[in-house]
């Protein structure tokens, strides 16, 4: 954190050199900066390393949409993804019963209902068909 008056770092010895990588060690590589743009009229800006073969599509930042390098001709758009960033509220509820069916959700939460009802069923730590005793007991008898 700097301080207002001076500009130096608290904390730090005179000479300790720059925070984060030393200059010495950094290697500076040369990027070229391509702009995408989408059906939706929006801008990604991608730096890539200049030896690096540019895709000539990219998804939209703002609406996951395709986007093109041309801005006169971009990619066509996905409507029925577009619907669900521009305007359709879905609540959280909505995006897990859309990766999930009802038995899948079902399943987990029965497993997760046997978790909290018998934890010792799911003891990681225990061997599996000894009755000994559990971890913890086992590191107490040791200090003793």
């Amino acid at each position: 954190m700097r301080s207002v008056s001076n500009g130096t770092m608290r904390g730090t010895r005179v000479g300790a050199g720059p925070a984060g990588e030393p200059d010495g060690r950094v290697v500076t590589v040369a990027k070229v900066v391509v702009i995408y743009h989408c059906a939706n009229r929006h801008r990604t800006t991608v730096p890539f390393i200049w030896t690096a073969t540019r895709p000539p599509q990219w998804e939209c930042r703002v609406c996951s949409e395709p986007a093109g390098t041309d801005p006169l001709d971009p990619p066509p758009a996905n409507n029925s993804r577009v619907a669900r960033y521009m305007g359709e509220k879905i609540h959280h509820m909505g995006r897990v019963r859309d990766r999930r069916t009802q038995a899948e959700g079902d399943q987990l939460m029965a497993e997760s209902l046997r978790r909290r009802d018998h934890p010792e069923d799911f003891d990681v730590w225990a061997k599996k068909g000894s009755s000994g005793p559990s971890r913890s007991k086992g590191l107490a008898d040791r200090r003793q």
